[in-house]
């Protein structure tokens, strides 16, 4: 697995700074071009598009495997989701950002024990239990949250909303939904547990959206999808360059 790859190799090394301020830049056009396009630019839009700035600077600091600055700005991107959601009255969609919130807070604090000398987290391997575990705990959360997402519903708090509505005549939106919600779960729970793998997670989810948005001719949204594509494969090489190296060092 010692496959170099020469770009991500200068990405991830020599010209990491340059990146990450390409990349961002990137995002915040992106991110504004779909505020500007596709909002009412209201208080509250203007609000989000901020909290959405501060989520790019949370995901590449992720990537990059840096603490403070991936956990603490995704503390802040998270809570602003949860205030975001809960002014507009989706109580629903307040859950994902919360649990994720409360993970960073988590994260924090055992990231900070396992550095490096640089003082970056050092990620972990996954054996064929952690993968177990994984692909069990998604199976029995697409089985069940269909029935817990009701329930919630029932009491006005859905987390995935279901108008039955079809994409591409034949696929529910609902279900669409449900496995990119899964799979961003279960990602945010490998990658607060140091798992290299993650990224494979967030990989599929955003290949999820990409389609999605692409078929369905939202192109600002599958450009933006595809910024965050970037940075989880960019992650992904990082992490398992750095896992790599903490095992033979």
């Amino acid at each position: 697995d010692n496959m170099r790859i020469q770009l991500l190799d200068n990405i991830t090394g020599k010209w990491s700074l340059q990146w990450i301020i390409t990349w961002f830049i990137s995002g915040v056009i992106a991110l504004s071009a779909g505020f500007w396009l596709t909002t009412e630019h209201s208080t509250l839009d203007w609000f989000y598009l901020v909290v959405s700035f501060i989520g790019l600077i949370c995901v590449v600091s992720l990537s990059f495997r840096k603490n403070v600055a991936g956990n603490g700005f995704g503390m802040a991107a998270t809570a602003g989701e949860v205030v975001v959601q809960g002014t507009a009255g989706s109580v629903g969609l307040m859950l994902a950002p919360l649990f994720n919130f409360f993970t960073h807070l988590y994260g924090l604090f055992y990231w900070s024990k396992n550095t490096d000398a640089d003082g970056n987290m050092i990620p972990k391997s996954a054996n064929k239990w952690v993968w177990l575990i994984t692909i069990t705990f998604m199976v029995i959360g697409l089985a069940l949250f269909p029935t817990v997402n009701a329930l919630l519903a029932s009491y006005g708090y859905a987390v995935v909303k279901n108008d039955s509505s079809l994409f591409l005549g034949f696929i529910s939106f609902f279900w669409i939904n449900v496995i990119a919600f899964i799979l961003s779960i279960t990602a945010q729970a490998a990658m607060i547990l140091r798992y290299s793998f993650n990224w494979w997670l967030w990989i599929l989810s955003n290949f999820v959206w990409l389609t999605v948005n692409l078929m369905s001719g939202n192109y600002i949204f599958a450009i933006q999808t595809m910024v965050y594509q970037v940075n989880s494969f960019v992650g992904l090489y990082e992490w398992y360059r750095s896992e790599q190296e903490a095992l033979t060092a």
